[in-house]
């Protein structure tokens, strides 16, 4: 009788130990998963803005460039052609 009380206590104090430490690995995980959704909606806020402003950038250089001369220009072509490019690329992402 003596020793069945002296197993089960000891079984007793090892699975309240065992369940302590996983209520607290649990605990980190939750922290953990809060900071990765806090994060994704941070970099998702960003690209939001990143393309919202890319668009009105690439809107303002078309109406200051009515007649096309410097999107047909070498140089300052290179630059609107790379524009429309990202702002293509920032809008497929979304």
């Amino acid at each position: 009788m003596i020793t069945t009380i002296i197993i089960l206590s000891v079984i007793l104090i090892i699975s309240v130990f065992v369940n302590f430490n996983q209520i607290r690995k649990q605990e980190a995980d939750a922290e953990y998963i809060e900071e990765l959704e806090n994060s994704n909606t941070d970099y998702y806020q960003f690209f939001t803005t990143l393309k919202s402003r890319m668009n009105e950038s690439n809107s303002k250089l078309k109406q200051i460039d009515r007649l096309g001369s410097f999107e047909a220009d070498d140089e300052t072509g290179f630059v609107f052609t790379e524009l429309r490019d990202i702002i293509d690329d920032l809008n497929k992402g979304f």
